[in-house]
């Protein structure tokens, strides 16, 4: 009874972390939804919501190449079915098989902020498994206040991340709990044998269960085999350690070895259902590369146990264990370079991936290392981590010390080998930090119970020092002076602690208003494209951005794009910016068959160094961004002449539209003259352009000029011009139609003249069908 009553009593406190987990990942609703809308989180999640979409109506297909991508090529989707199928399951459900929109985007946003708080029960048992209760309850407790965890399992933010955080936190528990079953029966090889069923059940059970879960993640996310991985090392850190110990854990090796053999024989059934053609060993795409790699990690687990039992048996130094089973790892990976090289380069590839040294990333933030941005700053770890960066730090001291002077089980060795793994990858990336964040919340929540145990300890020595003689009264001014030192400094840290997470919370990333407004528009007012929802034919236009804003655009204005988050067509968007040769600019809209292009303030400003580096130019010479926007090289690109001087010198794009709100960077801008700071995100038209031609003199410069009136009722010039070639032959293009002005546009007649200050001008009217048709105007200026 009392069993029972204690088991109830440890859900039931269970129970309030778990709530109070899922009510501040629910906070950004306030942020995300709004007149009857979801507004999702970050970039990734908008590509996500895209597919559960597609899913809910194709159910179980979902999209595996998008013609929408990459326009007008088209882009295969890597990312596995699971996750999408999973919400779009939910979606159905809830909207008992027919559900509206709104219902899939309710469902697909709160989704995360389940799986988030549920995320609690795996490490509260993994922690209550490595140590015991309380340090599993205080770090409950803390990881749903760390930063980086919530940020990826609030309301709206869609991605898979926090299902990556959740079934690798499943299957770490359940794996740590069949080491600690099986080191409790001192499982071996002959209890298998001899079928001693009682004994064996318990441990390989919950290490088939732990297979299963990461089945599952394999199926999630394309970064799995790090879940795969961080077992395989950890056996090999176990092996070398029985081999000095001189004494070989087989409950260890048989954990392993169940974890593995069951995930390959899941894996391997499916494989084949969903291989691409050509794509058959690649790690960015389900395919056999999965199979070899699970499978190469099972053959190296057996080696290792077979090698390490040989040398316990030879009493042969560990420490050529470790040199023989490293040597076996080299020749291995000689012979599969050979054997099968597509297979050996995806898995470089994966480690070039992982450390942040594979081809884009250099230019992603979330793939810089977390101590560094231009220098070392710990500004990162603070906003991802808060007051736990620090205890964390402090605990894992405090805990591998105690691994030294104590006994250590296998759990807590597993436990240390992860932690130590995906601490490495965060130092490498930023990125990496959410994972972190189990790990980080454990190892606080071990130092503050180490810190209670040591109070506690504290009380009961000085209770055994009291004597039978009162102690006498502390006065009452050095009551209320202690008080007031300590609400203070409680004051002080409560602000530190409290600004990341409140920030976390109140500022979650949703678009801009402005790129919202401005996507709404051009989803109203452009023609809509066809097969949004059909993924076999090709729609009819694209539009071209930088990368970063491909998903928003994608999903808000529901319109084809160039370039995407997974950086497809980036190559083509960065030239197309940076170019000042009309030529290339023109070929790669033909090329990608481009109607609108989009761009920002902070395309201009934080985003520009990323776009000059992808774009291949050389003449950036690690100038500051602030230098160089006032140089030369600057106000000759596409980019410059587009957003800051609103398509002038262009003859073949005009602004269709601007956004309601301006731009947080107005002092860069102000470093032009005669430029009006304006708004943030514009929109341009792509046009064959009107084309005024005519005879001027010889080598002459020839001038248009018109006022633009926006909807939004700006005013701007515009102005092009050309020169006359050596007969006084000159051509303008120009974009603006005067008559039938499109998009609640005004635009005078265009002014031609031969120079600034001539008293020769001669007004131009352009209707719309020049513009759209290309066709000439004569004006003679001589």
């Amino acid at each position: 009874m009392k069993n029972s009553q204690k088991l109830i009593s440890n859900k039931l406190i269970l129970l309030f972390p778990l709530l109070f987990a899922f009510l501040i990942r629910i906070l950004t609703l306030f942020s995300a939804y709004s007149n009857g809308k979801i507004t999702f989180i970050g970039f990734d999640s908008f590509y996500h919501i895209r597919r559960i979409v597609y899913t809910v109506h194709h159910f179980p297909n979902t999209i595996t190449f998008d013609p929408y991508l990459n326009y007008p090529f088209g882009f295969e989707i890597g990312w596995p079915p699971l996750y999408d199928q999973l919400i779009a399951g939910l979606a159905l459900i809830v909207g008992n098989g027919n559900p509206s929109i709104n219902t899939i985007e309710i469902v697909s946003a709160i989704f995360p902020a389940l799986i988030g708080a549920l995320t609690i029960l795996p490490l509260y048992y993994l922690a209550s498994t490595v140590f015991e209760k309380r340090t599993a309850l205080i770090s409950a407790l803390i990881l749903s206040l760390i930063p980086a965890h919530l940020a990826i399992s609030e309301v709206g933010f869609t991605d898979h991340h926090v299902a990556e955080v959740f079934l690798s936190t499943t299957a770490y528990a359940l794996f740590a709990v069949s080491l600690k079953y099986g080191h409790e029966v001192n499982l071996s090889v002959s209890n298998i044998k001899n079928r001693d069923i009682k004994l064996i059940l318990k441990p390989i059970v919950l290490a088939v269960a732990a297979g299963c879960i990461l089945t599952i993640a394999v199926f999630t996310w394309l970064g799995s085999p790090i879940f795969l991985g961080i077992i395989g090392i950890y056996a090999f850190v176990q092996l070398t350690i029985d081999v000095k110990n001189e004494r070989l854990s087989e409950y260890v090796l048989i954990s392993v070895i169940a974890t593995y053999m069951t995930i390959f024989l899941l894996v391997l059934p499916v494989i084949g259902r969903l291989l691409r053609p050509d794509l058959n060993m690649s790690g960015m795409f389900i395919s056999w590369f999965h199979v070899l790699f699970i499978l190469s990690l099972l053959i190296m687990s057996l080696l290792g146990g077979i090698i390490a039992n040989i040398f316990i048996k030879k009493e042969i130094h560990w420490k050529y264990y470790v040199a023989s089973v490293l040597a076996i790892s080299m020749t291995g990976a000689v012979l599969i370079n050979i054997a099968l090289p597509n297979f050996y380069h995806n898995v470089v590839a994966g480690i070039h991936y992982l450390i942040g040294s594979s081809g884009f990333l250099e230019t992603i933030t979330e793939a810089r290392p977390i101590l560094f941005d231009e220098t070392f700053t710990t500004s990162h770890v603070w906003s991802s981590f808060t007051i736990f960066s620090l205890t964390a730090v402090m605990g894992l001291f405090a805990f591998v010390t105690d691994m030294h002077k104590k006994n250590y089980s296998s759990e807590m060795l597993f436990f240390c080998t992860w932690t130590a793994i995906i601490l490495i990858l965060t130092l490498y990336q930023r990125r990496f930090a959410y994972m972190l964040a189990i790990n980080f919340a454990i190892l606080s929540g071990y130092f503050t119970n180490t810190l209670y145990n040591i109070w506690k300890n504290e009380q009961e020595q000085n209770k055994k020092r009291k004597t039978k003689k009162e102690a006498s009264k502390t006065p009452l001014w050095e009551t209320i002076t202690n008080i007031t030192i300590i609400s203070i400094f409680m004051i002080i840290i409560s602000f530190f602690f409290f600004a990341p997470i409140v920030d976390t919370v109140s500022n979650p990333g949703i678009p801009s208003a402005d790129w919202q407004e401005s996507l709404n528009w051009l989803e109203s007012n452009s023609l809509e494209t066809s097969f949004y929802l059909e993924m076999n034919n090709s729609p009819e236009y694209g539009v071209l951005s930088w990368w970063d804003y491909g998903n928003w655009i994608l999903y808000m204005a529901k319109r084809p794009v160039v370039a995407n988050n997974f950086q497809t067509g980036v190559e083509d968007s960065a030239r197309f910016f940076i170019t000042s040769n009309r030529s290339e600019s023109l070929s790669i809209l033909e090329k990608r068959n481009v109607k609108y292009v989009i761009t920002d303030n902070l395309m201009t400003t934080g985003k520009f160094k990323s776009i000059f580096d992808i774009s291949g130019e050389s003449s950036y010479k690690g100038k500051e961004i602030e230098e160089f926007i006032q140089g030369e090289d600057f106000l000759k690109t596409t980019l410059f002449k587009l957003h800051l001087f609103d398509g002038s010198g262009i003859g073949y794009l005009r602004l269709i539209h601007e956004s309601e709100w301006g731009g947080l960077n107005e002092g860069v801008y102000n470093f032009y003259q005669n430029y009006t700071y304006n708004k943030n995100v514009k929109v341009f038209e792509y046009v064959p352009g009107a084309i005024v031609e005519g005879f001027a003199n010889p080598e002459q410069k020839v001038y248009a000029r018109t006022n633009v009136t926006l909807s939004n009722g700006r005013v701007f010039e515009y102005q092009n011009e050309a020169t006359a070639n050596e007969s006084g032959w000159y051509e303008l293009k120009l974009p603006y139609s005067t008559i039938d002005t499109p998009y609640n546009s005004t635009v005078e007649n265009y002014r031609i003249t031969v120079d600034v200050n001539s008293s020769l001008v001669k007004e131009v009217h352009v209707t719309e069908k020049d513009v759209m048709s290309g066709n000439r105007l004569r004006t003679d200026l001589s």
